[in-house]
């Protein structure tokens, strides 16, 4: 019997590459980008260490201050469901923590790290927060995200919090105002928080709504934070600046919904009870689906396409809309959120606009590397265009390229990149599963629609 490790070298051999159409690594034929009249700016530095592609981008923008003031109440939401490239990169985070902490002029409010990873009554025992990262954490005696936290806090005390958010029906309260503790608010119409919903548009058995719901929390300095109206002290909201920062990852995410990035990362900040599969649950109360089990058949394409993208948009327009996205792509997954076949593209990307900048993201970070169909933000077909357009039409950000301008630095040359160097390729490395390797292939030369 031929060894698992022998076996594998002979199936991925350059010959049998080749014989699949193609050397596998070369860029996909992408036009170079065109940018006519810009109304949105995306910065993006390349071929540093995280925290340096961390901190040049901040620096192209014009620095933490002009984002960040002195007394905010600063949210970082990470995507922590998943771990090593499934996650952002750990680093670029603490880098990020340290410069809002010493800021110029000083900083006197406090960090945030909350994220509701949907994994029970007791999230900080699984996924990114509790499993080791093989990549993507660049720090000694950091593996997981729960170390990070306790790196932060002995770093920074009280200025520093981690919030994790629990579903209701995994322990989390439903409540109906901030007098009540801590929690989520339901947006349907009850207990004065009012009717914000959104209709798939559908009919008979495929029609469906969904409503909003956010949390309200504590962080360890006793402040009371309202997730949407803001910072809530003796009776009242105190005025202090509430600021959110959608930390994101760039990552394969299932056939039916392609990518990862800023714009998904927002289904970690809703209440998904019920569960993912609507025809099994999938309720979130009364006729009211939740944030996956409106726009999805549990793992599989919902009945209007897109609508993940129009759930999201309705969502930054009335509870909340971030502050600014950063996107770590040190690693990208080309066909898992945890394990090989990866790609080491050593990216950081960020805007004000989560739409423009997951196009960009995908189109030439993480399409060039897997050349999947279902990553390119072009192809009507792919569910990231889907939920992209869907976004962009309910107001949640630009879709047009032309309009977006992207200011990126390369720390390989020393200099700004131009429109015609915007794909960046990464070292890859393929692992020995076999299970993701040929899910890979599959869905790379095999499979379409």
């Amino acid at each position: 019997m031929i060894p698992r490790r022998k076996l594998l070298e002979k199936i991925f051999s350059v010959k049998t590459i080749r014989a699949f159409g193609g050397n596998i690594i070369a860029s996909n034929n992408i036009l170079p980008k065109q940018t006519n009249g810009h109304l949105v700016n995306l910065y993006r530095s390349i071929n540093g260490s995280s925290p340096e592609n961390l901190i040049k981008v901040i620096e192209m923008m014009g620095g933490i201050e002009t984002i960040i003031g002195f007394n905010d109440v600063v949210v970082v939401k990470p995507n922590v469901q998943w771990w090593n490239q499934g996650a952002p990169n750990l680093s670029a985070i603490n880098a990020f923590v340290g410069i809002v902490m010493n800021r110029n002029g000083g900083f006197s409010g406090e960090v945030i790290m909350a994220e509701n990873c949907h994994r029970g009554k007791a999230p900080w025992k699984h996924g990114g927060w509790a499993y080791e990262f093989l990549r993507n954490s660049d720090l000694k005696d950091v593996k997981n995200f729960n170390d990070l936290s306790e790196t932060l806090k002995k770093k920074y005390d009280d200025k520093f919090s981690t919030c994790h958010w629990v579903d209701v029906d995994s322990g989390g309260a439903r409540i109906y105002n901030n007098s009540e503790g801590t929690g989520y608010i339901y947006c349907d119409g009850t207990g004065g928080a009012g009717l914000i919903s959104l209709r798939n548009g559908a009919q008979g058995n495929d029609y469906r709504e969904v409503i909003m719901t956010y949390p309200v929390f504590k962080t360890d300095n006793g402040t009371i934070v309202d997730f949407k109206n803001g910072v809530w002290e003796n009776g009242s909201y105190n005025g202090r600046s509430l600021k959110l920062i959608n930390f994101a990852a760039l990552n394969y995410h299932s056939i039916f919904c392609g990518a990862t990035g800023a714009i998904k990362n927002y289904m970690g900040i809703s209440d998904l009870s019920g569960g993912v599969d609507p025809n099994n649950g999938g309720k979130l109360m009364n006729n009211y689906y939740n944030f996956h089990s409106f726009p999805f058949n549990g793992g599989e394409p919902g009945p209007v396409s897109g609508m993940v993208g129009a759930e999201i948009a309705v969502f930054i327009n009335t509870i909340r809309k971030a502050d600014l996205n950063i996107t770590t792509a040190e690693w990208v997954g080309l066909s898992s959120r945890t394990e090989p076949p990866v790609a080491r593209t050593r990216a950081v990307l960020a805007g004000k606009d989560p739409v423009a900048l997951d196009y960009h993201a995908t189109k030439y970070v993480l399409y060039p590397n897997s050349e999947m169909w279902i990553h390119n933000p072009d192809n009507p077909e792919s569910p990231l265009h889907q939920y992209l357009m869907k976004c962009s039409a309910h107001g949640g950000g630009e879709i047009d390229e032309s309009k977006v301008d992207v200011k990126s630095w390369d720390f390989s040359t020393g200099r700004f990149q131009g429109d015609d160097e915007m794909v960046v390729m990464g070292e890859r490395e393929w692992g020995w599963d076999v299970k993701t390797l040929m899910k890979y292939f599959y869905l790379r030369y095999f499979w379409y629609g």
